[in-house]
């Protein structure tokens, strides 16, 4: 039975033998007692001990670690708290951050003791590339790490490294390897104390057999693990990952009940311990057991959209692209074609380039969607390029299914000598896998062939052989294809007989399967109602108890606050009365005082009448400074009309400098102009001077003639060369240039292919190199112009041997960092603070006008850019130019 399932990887240290929480407590206890090195692996161990079950906090813990070590200068502390962090940020699901921790692992381990962590990080390295079916890099890494664990010394990393090479058979196909590599690993695992490994590789195998069809083996095996880990007082992902494998089995059995309730359980954890990465891959598990195993198709897509849901807001790309993939294939199960083409077109686009299988898987099913819509040309197309992709990946089986599906295509075409080409080349293949369902299936499409061709033996043998083994694998939906194709086999021979009789039992198959599926599919939904309801209930639970916690907190609530009323009501009382005895208190000392004020204020009577005749005094003194303040004001008026006046002055000398300045941009855009057009009237006589040099060399025969005009025919290049950056010099100025999208590779091709003809003169050698991340916009004029300058000169001033020019375009910070280099002349160093000066020359032997590096310098200052030369007499210069993007003016 075809079944789709995942790899969940997990490296797990080794530990004691004691059951989990009191393993976990004593750790616990070992790292608040310990101090230095000793804490460091205390923490880097309890780190590794809880990393089953509680991520952020195992994360927590080596970054303490790697800190404390870092402080000790304590390395392998450091290393292995990076490879613990690595493993973590791997299993939510983090792969680059993953990678950068393992680096850093094996950076670390410098000593040969822990040459052992730098053997586990290079087997994660291999993981990394091999999820992203990079095999060959895969297997160079567990080389690497071979070579550092083949001694045995650290069995648990070894039985690692063989579990993954176990995985990399099978992509490989080479399935007797795969399972000698599983049983290694298992062996080793089996004789470690702490049996909690075991459920990892233990797992593996129940997958294998599973695919076998030996459910008998892998419930064996599963129960061999389950009472090897014995009693577990915490719920970890070991246990999960058990529950898990049953609930596959189970439904591949027809129990969904059992297996939606183990699926529960599962989901239960995951959704405890945040693990989205763990759930999105649940829910997809979810979702591929009822569409394949139950037919349940709406059930699994509510399954596959949580899983998607979960991997698009987590950014998991690649199980975004993997579920896309499978919701087009189970919409195409359900003969809904446009959306099976909006999920496999998702599918294809984030696919595209990155990941091959799914892209693969893409194309396929956009071939049979295609084949269904009877664009049978299409469908070829679409089926050659995931065929392609499966044969150079070497993805055997899904190469098998592409040829099998482009016979079909031929099939439906009319051509069935290519259709019988295709399926035998695909039956090759199946009989090459030996397995044993898509083989069966392989038989019965060959006999439907054979049938339409007529050649009614080979029909029969081969729709025996797959009627044979389907029931053998008890694959009754092959069975009932087989008993069709044979009704029509005999009907074609008019042996109606048999006709009738394989036609009945097509129908009794038929509905058999059909009232099989319809049952499983109700009792599956109907049990993940159940589920559903009773996950409602809980929460419906969960907020009245939260509604009863509210109700009782607000009571406790009231209660503090009638007592602090209460308390505060005393207080008051006492304050109150301590008021009004002070009051009474020094009400007999204010009558006191009263007294003592009445004869003050006969004092103050006196002095007041002192008071007023000084107040007269000072009034007269403000009067005088009343006519002072008259006079100032005057003043002040004067002043006014004068700033009134200079004003009037100065608005007519704004408008005078306006006018002035108005008038000189004129007489400059005149100038630009007469300058641009005399420029252009220049260059037409000498271009019609180099045009009739030309044909004079054709019509001239004398060598000294001929040596005369090619001479003539230089000057008026030089001359053409020379109004060119002239005209460069007007370009700088010109306001009405446009700021566009800057194509580099285009750019430099254009620029190389002026000079193309002294290149091939001069033997010069170019390389050109673009390296962009994001788009660049800025004056493409301004930039070519500025890179004809630069090349001119690289080409003038060439070596005499190899030489070459080096043109590159890469991201520098928010700039981008535009390069040509060349292993020429060279400038003296002493001259290059003066190279980008008009009319200046470096080299007195130079033939140049001086202002190729002047004009340069003009159109970065334009772009508000950096220009830097760097260069070495004899060795060659290289021009660095950083420009700014300028994207923020298109988009304003």
């Amino acid at each position: 039975m075809r079944r789709y399932f995942f790899f969940v990887l997990l490296f797990v240290g080794a530990r004691q033998a004691m059951p989990q929480s009191q393993q976990v407590d004593s750790l616990r206890e070992a790292m608040l007692k310990s101090k230095g090195t000793a804490k460091v692996d205390a923490l880097n161990t309890l780190a590794h001990e809880i990393s089953s079950y509680n991520y952020d906090q195992s994360v927590q813990l080596a970054g303490e670690a790697f800190v404390l070590a870092k402080e000790l200068n304590y390395t392998n502390g450091m290393a292995e708290a990076r490879l613990y962090e690595g493993v973590i940020a791997l299993r939510i699901g983090k792969n680059e951050l993953a990678q950068q921790k393992f680096l850093e692992c094996i950076e670390l381990c410098k000593t040969p003791e822990v040459q052992y962590l730098k053997g586990g990080a290079f087997t994660y390295l291999g993981v990394l590339h091999q999820d992203k079916d990079r095999l060959d890099s895969a297997e160079f890494y567990y080389k690497k790490s071979y070579q550092l664990l083949e001694d045995g010394k650290k069995p648990l990393y070894l039985s690692f490294l063989y579990r993954n090479l176990a995985r990399l058979s099978q992509l490989k196909n080479d399935i007797p390897q795969q399972l000698n590599y599983l049983n290694k690993s298992w062996l080793i695992r089996k004789e470690l104390k702490d049996k909690r490994p075991m459920v990892h590789v233990g797992k593996d195998l129940v997958v294998y057999y599973t695919e076998q069809g030996d459910y008998r083996k892998s419930l064996s095996l599963l129960e061999e693990i389950q009472k090897a880990l014995g009693r577990d007082t915490i719920g970890n992902e070991e246990i999960s990952l058990i529950y898990k494998e049953r609930a596959i089995i189970y439904a591949d059995l027809g129990d969904y009940k059992t297996a939606l309730s183990l699926f529960y359980k599962v989901r239960k954890f995951y959704e405890q311990n945040e693990s989205q990465y763990e759930l999105a891959n649940l829910f997809g598990d979810m979702g591929n057991v009822l569409s394949f195993s139950s037919s349940n198709y709406e059930t699994s897509l509510k399954y596959f959209f949580k899983a998607i849901d979960i991997a698009e807001l987590n950014l998991f790309h690649s199980k975004t692209t993997m579920l896309y993939a499978r919701v087009g294939w189970v919409y195409f199960l359900m003969e809904q074609y446009k959306l099976a083409e909006e999920y496999s077109q998702k599918a294809l686009k984030t696919a595209e380039g990155k990941y091959p299988s799914e892209e693969a898987s893409a194309l396929n099913m956009l071939g049979l969607l295609n084949t269904r819509y009877g664009n049978n040309q299409r469908a070829l197309d679409y089926l050659e390029r995931a065929l392609v992709i499966r044969q150079k990946n070497n993805y055997r089986a899904a190469e098998a299914s592409t040829l099998l599906n482009i016979g079909i295509v031929y099939e439906q075409m009319n051509n069935l000598k290519m259709a019988e080409q295709y399926d035998l080349k695909s039956l090759a293949l199946e009989e090459e896998l030996n397995n044993a369902s898509d083989l069966s299936y392989a038989y019965q499409s060959l006999g439907q062939l054979y049938t339409k061709m007529k050649l009614f033996d080979k029909a029969l043998l081969f729709l025996n052989k797959g009627e044979i083994l389907a029931k053998k694998i008890r694959a009754k939906d092959i069975v009932k294809d087989v008993y069709k194709n044979k009704r029509d086999l005999f009907g074609a021979q008019l042996n109606y007989a048999q006709a009738y009789r394989y036609a009945v039992l097509y129908q009794q198959t038929h509905d058999s399967l059909f009232n099989e599926n319809l049952s499983t599919r109700i009792s599956a939904i109907q049990y993940d109602f159940e589920l559903d309801q009773k996950e409602d209930q809980i929460k419906i639970l969960n907020q009245q108890q939260q509604l009863q916690q509210d109700r009782l907190a607000r009571q406790q609530d009231e209660i503090r606050f009638q007592r602090w009323t209460i308390i505060i009501g005393i207080v008051f009382l006492i304050i109150v009365s301590a008021v009004a005895y002070s009051i009474f208190f020094y009400y007999k000392k204010v009558r006191k005082l009263n007294f003592e004020v009445a004869e003050q204020n006969e004092e103050i009577t006196a002095q007041s009448e002192e008071l007023r005749e000084a107040n007269e005094v000072l009034g007269k003194l403000n009067r005088e400074v009343t006519e002072q303040n008259e006079e100032i004001q005057s003043q002040a008026e004067e002043l006014t009309e004068s700033n009134q006046a200079i004003a009037k002055i100065n608005e007519g000398l704004e408008e005078k400098i306006r006018a002035r300045t108005n008038e000189l941009k004129t007489a400059y855009r005149e100038l630009d102009t007469f300058f641009y057009r005399s420029s252009h009237d220049f260059r037409r006589p000498l271009t019609t001077f180099m045009g009739l040099a030309e044909v004079a060399k054709i019509m001239v025969k004398e060598p000294a003639s001929l040596e005369l005009f090619e001479k003539v025919n230089e000057t008026a290049r030089n001359l053409d060369k020379m109004l060119m950056k002239l005209q460069s010099v007007s370009l700088v100025s010109n306001e009405e240039l446009s700021i566009a999208e800057i194509d580099f590779n285009d750019i430099f091709q254009r620029v190389v292919h002026q000079f193309q003809s002294d290149l091939v003169q001069r033997k010069i050698r170019t390389v050109l190199k673009v390296e962009l991340k994001n788009i660049f916009y800025s004056y493409p004029i301004l930039i070519e112009t500025a890179l004809q300058n630069i090349i001119e000169n690289a080409v003038l001033f060439c070596a005499h041997q190899n030489p070459v020019i080096e043109l590159s375009a890469t991201t520098s910070g928010n700039e981008v960092n535009i390069v040509v280099a060349d292993n020429g002349q060279g400038i003296d160093r002493a001259f290059l603070p003066r190279v980008s000066e008009m009319y200046f020359r470096a080299n007195e032997k130079s033939t140049g006008n001086g202002l190729g590096l002047y004009i340069v310098k003009k159109m970065v200052d334009r772009l508000q850019g950096r220009l830097i030369v760097d260069s070495e007499l004899n060795k060659g210069t290289t021009v660095s130019i950083f420009l700014p993007n300028r994207a923020g003016y298109i988009f304003k």
